[in-house]
C-alpha cells in the first residue's frame, strides 16, 4: 500500500503541472483572440464599404463565439443587423438573435435597445402590429431603468409608426414627450436629430412645408458636417419631396439640391439615393414642360438596381411614370403605370399614395369610357379620404403642436432667466470680494496714518465714511439698473411670444377658411403680427434697446419670399447704412416695410422676368430719414389717388407714415417706387 501511495505522488505532480499548462494555454488563447478582435476593429474604423464591413463583422462574430463572450457577441450581431438591408429577413434574424441573447443575460438596457431596433425593422416591412408591440416594449424597458437616451429613441420610433398609420395626434404626443426629455439633457444635438427626422415626416404629411424645410436644413447641415454622404443624399431627397409638394422654392434651387444629392450618392455608390434623386428631377422637369429630359431621368432611374428595397421605390417610380403619361395625354400608358403603382401601395398599405393613384385611375378610366372601373377606384379614393385625413384630425394635430411650442418656450424662458440671475449673483459676489480686498488695504493705510496725527486720522475717517456711502449707493443704482434691463428684456421676450401665439392661432383659423379672398386677408394679418414679433425678438437679443434695420429687413424679406415668391426670381438689394431705431419708430416702420414688400411680391413681379426689389433707408438731414422701396415690375395705375385708395395695405402705410410725422410719395416710372420721409422718436417728441 505504501508502495502504491509512493508511486502516485509523482502522478499528482504531473497532473497539477498539466492543469497549470492548460490554464496558461487557455489564457494565451483568449489573449490571442482578443488581439485578433482588436485588429479587426481597427480596420473596421477605417472602412466605409458595406460588403467589407459585413465580412469583418462576421470574423469578429466567430471570435466572440470562440471566447464565449456573450456581451461582445450581442454587440457584433446587433451591428450586423444594422448593416443589413432595412426590413430584410437577415436584419430581423440578427436583431431577434441579439434580443434573445439579451434575455438570457437579463440585461434590461440591451433588451430596450434591441426591442427598439426590432420595432424599426418591422416598421420598414409595413408590419405595424409587431412594430408597435416592440416599440411599447422598448419604452417599458427603458423607463424601468430610467435610460433617457433609449427612452427618447423609443418614443421617436413609436411616433414614426403612428405617423405611418395616420394616427398623427398620437405621433405628436410621443414626439413632444421625447423632445421635452432631450431639451433637458446636455449636449443634446445627437438626440435631437432623430426627433427632427420624425418631426419633418409629420410636417410633410400635414402640408406644413415651411416648417418642414427648416427642419430638413438642420438635419442636412448636421450630416454634412459629419461627412455622412449616405444620410446627406437621403435627406436632400426628402427636401426635394417638400419642394415638389409646396412649389414654394425657385426651380433652380430645387435642382441644385438634387444635383448635390446625386453627387453624395455616387461618391459612395449609394444606388437608392441616386435613383430617388433621378425621379425627383424627372418630376421637376415635367413641371417645367421639359418632357424629353423628364423621360430620360425616369429611364435612368428604372435601370438602377435596388434589391429588396426596390418595391417601395418602384411604387413611387410607376406613380411618376403615370403622371408623365397623363401630361402627355396618353390615358392607356397612364393607366398602365398607375395600376402598377396602386398594386404596390395596396400591398404595402401606404394610404396617402394609394389614395392618389386611386383618384388618378378613376379619372382615366372615366376618360376612356369604362365607368365600372372608374367607380371602383372612386369608391376607394373616398373611403381613404374619409378615414385618414379628416378636418378634425388636422385641427387636433395643430392644437397639440401649439401646446408643445408654448411649453418649450416657457422652458427656454426659465433657463434664460435663471442664467441671467446667476450672472448677477456672480457679479455681486465679485463685488463683495473686491470690497473686502479694498478694506484690507484701507486698514493698512489706517495704521500708517495714525503716525500723522489726529487731524489726518479725522480726515481719513470722514473720507472713508463718505466713500462707503457713495459705493453703497452706486451698487444699489447699478443693481436696480441691471434688474430693470432684465425686466425690460423679459417684457420684450413675452411680447414676442404672445405675438407668435397670435400668429399660430391665425394660422390655425385659416384651416377653416375656404374663400380665397378671406384666406389672403388672414395670411396678411398673420404676416403683420410676425413683423411686429420680429421687432421684439431683435430687442431682447441685444442690450442696446435699438433695432438693427439691416438685419431686420434681411429676415423679413426671407420670410416673405417663402410665402409669395413661388417660381418668380427676385433679386433683392438692401442698403440701410447700419440704421438703428428704437421700438416706437421700429414697429410702424417695420409694418410699412412689410406692407410694401408684400405688395411688390403679390402684384409687381412676373415669373418670366428678371425681377428686382431695392430697399434703402438714408438720413436726409439732422431731422429726417427717407425709406425707399422700389421694384421694376408692372407699376401701379397712373390714375390711382393715394388719398382715396381702398387697399387696406396702402391705407395702413399712409396712416403709419402720419404716425411717424412723415410724407408718402409714389413714383410710377419703370415700376413702382414708394418714398417715405419720416422722423425718429426724439425729433417727433420735440415737435409734439
Amino acid at each position: 500500500m505504501n508502495r502504491f501511495l509512493t508511486s502516485i505522488k509523482p502522478f499528482k505532480s504531473y497532473l497539477f503541472i498539466a492543469v497549470l499548462c492548460t490554464a496558461f494555454s487557455v489564457s494565451a488563447q483568449k489573449q490571442q483572440i482578443q488581439k485578433q478582435y482588436d485588429s479587426i476593429s481597427e480596420v473596421l474604423s477605417k472602412t466605409q464599404n458595406r460588403d467589407t464591413i459585413n465580412t469583418l463583422l462576421n470574423l469578429q462574430k466567430e471570435l466572440a463565439e470562440k471566447s464565449n463572450d456573450k456581451n461582445q457577441l450581442i454587440a457584433i450581431i446587433t451591428k450586423l443587423g444594422m448593416n443589413a438591408d432595412d426590413g430584410s429577413v437577415a436584419q430581423l434574424d440578427y436583431i431577434q438573435t441579439a434580443f434573445e441573447l439579451s434575455k438570457e443575460l437579463k440585461d434590461t438596457t440591451l433588451l430596450a435597445q434591441n426591442s427598439n431596433l426590432l420595432a424599426r425593422a418591422y416598421q420598414v416591412r409595413v408590419d405595424y402590429k409587431n412594430a408597435l408591440s416592440y416599440a411599447n416594449m422598448s419604452i417599458e424597458f427603458s423607463e424601468k431603468i430610467t435610460a433617457k437616451r433609449i427612452i427618447i429613441e423609443a418614443y421617436s420610433t413609436r411616433a414614426n409608426i403612428y405617423n405611418n398609420i395616420s394616427q398623427n395626434a398620437d405621433a405628436i404626443k410621443d414626439l413632444n414627450t421625447a423632445k421635452k426629455i432631450a431639451l433637458q439633457m446636455p449636449d443634446n444635438e445627437q438626440l435631437l436629430i432623430p426627433l427632427l427626422k420624425t418631426a419633418s415626416y409629420i410636417q410633410y404629411s400635414n402640408n406644413q412645408y415651411e416648417e418642414g424645410l427648416a427642419t430638413l436644413d438642420e438635419i442636412i447641415s448636421f450630416y454634412e458636417t459629419k461627412g455622412n454622404g449616405r444620410k446627406t443624399s437621403i435627406w436632400r431627397n426628402n427636401k426635394a419631396m417638400i419642394h415638389l409638394s409646396c412649389l414654394c422654392v425657385p426651380i433652380e434651387a430645387q435642382k441644385q439640391n438634387l444635383y448635390k444629392s446625386i453627387k453624395s450618392a455616387k461618391k459612395i455608390n449609394f444606388n437608392a439615393g441616386e435613383a430617388y434623386a433621378y425621379v425627383h428631377l424627372a418630376r421637376m422637369l415635367k413641371n417645367e414642360k421639359k418632357l424629353d429630359s423628364a423621360y430620360y431621368y425616369l429611364e435612368a432611374a428604372s435601370k438602377v438596381q435596388l434589391g429588396r428595397r426596390g418595391k417601395r421605390f418602384h411604387g413611387y417610380l410607376n406613380q411618376i411614370k403615370g403622371d408623365f403619361w397623363a401630361t402627355k395625354e396618353n390615358p392607356a400608358n397612364a393607366i398602365k403605370y398607375f395600376e402598377k403603382a396602386y398594386n404596390i401601395w395596396d400591398e404595402l398599405n401606404v394610404l396617402k399614395d394609394k389614395q392618389y393613384t386611386a383618384k388618378a385611375l378613376s379619372h382615366f378610366y372615366n376618360e376612356i369610357n369604362q365607368p365600372r372601373a372608374a367607380y371602383k377606384y372612386l369608391e376607394t379614393y373616398a373611403a381613404i379620404k374619409d378615414s385618414a385625413f379628416s378636418r378634425q384630425n388636422v385641427e387636433e394635430i395643430k392644437e397639440l403642436e401649439l401646446t408643445y411650442e408654448f411649453e418649450k418656450q416657457q422652458y427656454k424662458d426659465s433657463i434664460q432667466n435663471a442664467e441671467t440671475l446667476a450672472v448677477l449673483d456672480l457679479q455681486q459676489k465679485n463685488e463683495l470680494q473686491q470690497e473686502r480686498h479694498v478694506q484690507q488695504i484701507l486698514l493698512g493705510l489706517f495704521v500708517l496714518a495714525l503716525a500723522l496725527g489726529g487731524f489726518a486720522y479725522y480726515a481719513y475717517q470722514r473720507k472713508k465714511k463718505t466713500s462707503k456711502v457713495l459705493d453703497e449707493k452706486n451698487k444699489i443704482i447699478e443693481k436696480a439698473l441691471q434688474e430693470k434691463q432684465l425686466l425690460l428684456k423679459e417684457v420684450h421676450h413675452r411680447v414676442k411670444n404672445n405675438f407668435q401665439i397670435v400668429s399660430s392661432l391665425l394660422e390655425l383659423q385659416t384651416k377653416g377658411i375656404e374663400d380665397e379672398k378671406a384666406l389672403n386677408l388672414a395670411n396678411e394679418g398673420k404676416n403683420r403680427v410676425k413683423s411686429m414679433a420680429l421687432i421684439h425678438q431683435k430687442l431682447y437679443q441685444n442690450d442696446t434697446g435699438l433695432i438693427n434695420f439691416d438685419e431686420y429687413i434681411q429676415t423679413l424679406v426671407k420670410e416673405l419670399s417663402y410665402m409669395y415668391a413661388s417660381e418668380k426670381k427676385v433679386k433683392t438689394n438692401i442698403s440701410t447704412e447700419n440704421m438703428q431705431f428704437d421700438v416706437d419708430t421700429a414697429i410702424p416702420l417695420g409694418l410699412i416695410v412689410n406692407e410694401l414688400i408684400t405688395n411688390a411680391y403679390k402684384y409687381a413681379f412676373e415669373a418670366a422676368k428678371d425681377n428686382e426689389l431695392n430697399i434703402s433707408i438714408n438720413k436726409v438731414n439732422e431731422d429726417e430719414y427717407k425709406l425707399v422701396v422700389a421694384d421694376n415690375g408692372k407699376g401701379l395705375d397712373d390714375a390711382i389717388d393715394l388719398a382715396k385708395v381702398k387697399s387696406l395695405g396702402l391705407r395702413l402705410v399712409r396712416r403709419l407714415t402720419k404716425q411717424l410725422q412723415g410724407n408718402f410719395l409714389l413714383n410710377n416710372e419703370d415700376g413702382a417706387s414708394f418714398e417715405i420721409t419720416f422722423k425718429d422718436t426724439q425729433k417727433r417728441a420735440l415737435l409734439d
